[in-house]
């Protein structure tokens, strides 16, 4: 199995790119000029590519570029950008200072806390998000689970323009909420949507909360929707 882990370095002005290719039991070293940057750029960016496995990454302080063909990934602490990919496995970063985005296509999502917009989707698993810090730029979210339970936490200060779409099946309990203190006006559709396969009904809850400044978007199917403040 063969996996490529590249780290981009800046030695004074002058940037360069150390790049391994594992497999077969040995490990190659390539280096050569990247395209040019400007002076004052300084990046280490861990950018790890696998064919399966999982990848664990303890620290990210310029940023992740992590993807596997199937297995966990994990970051403890990146900087500016998480991009997290796997084809199949969960997913977690424990901080992020700036933004992140994760995909899988069957796995649980963990984002223990992030400082920038969180873009996150699942086709089978619960997904878990955490905005931590105030900023002004804008913070965007969107999470997705094709089927399972999603939670959201932000600050209190957090503007937002909220629009949720829960949708349980006619072979459900039927037994799923969105649970939100926010004011935010919640209507359920009362006939069975059959334009995406297996017959469905919906609750859709919208909003502004404060400036509504950001966008939230979370869409899932027979799971729980949370969305607090603290």
């Amino acid at each position: 199995m063969t996996s490529i882990l590249t780290r981009t370095l800046a030695v004074g002005a002058v940037p360069i790119i150390l790049a391994g290719c594992m497999g077969a039991g040995r490990l190659e070293l390539a280096c050569f000029d990247p395209p040019a940057i400007g002076p004052a750029t300084h990046a280490s960016v861990v950018s790890v590519h696998k064919m399966g496995g999982g990848i664990d990454v303890a620290d990210a302080p310029d940023g992740a570029d992590l993807s596997t063909m199937g297995g966990d990934v994990h970051v403890g602490s990146a900087g500016p950008f998480a991009k997290l990919k796997t084809m199949g496995g969960d997913i977690s970063i424990n901080r992020a200072a700036g933004f992140v985005d994760a995909s899988t296509m069957g796995g649980k999502i963990n984002i223990g806390q992030a400082g920038g917009a969180i873009k996150a989707s699942t086709m089978a698993g619960d997904v878990t998000a955490h905005l931590t810090g105030s900023s002004s730029a804008r913070r965007d979210i969107s999470l997705s689970s094709m089927s399972g339970a999603i939670l959201l936490t932000v600050p209190k200060d957090y503007g937002m323009d909220v629009q949720i779409k829960l949708a349980y099946t006619k072979n459900s309990d039927g037994k799923y909420r969105v649970i939100q203190h926010l004011g935010l006006a919640e209507r359920q559709t009362t006939e069975w949507d059959t334009h995406d396969g297996t017959p469905r009904k919906y609750i859709c809850v919208t909003g502004r909360v404060g400036n509504g400044g950001n966008t939230v978007k979370i869409d899932t199917i027979n799971g729980d929707i949370s969305l607090k403040q603290e």
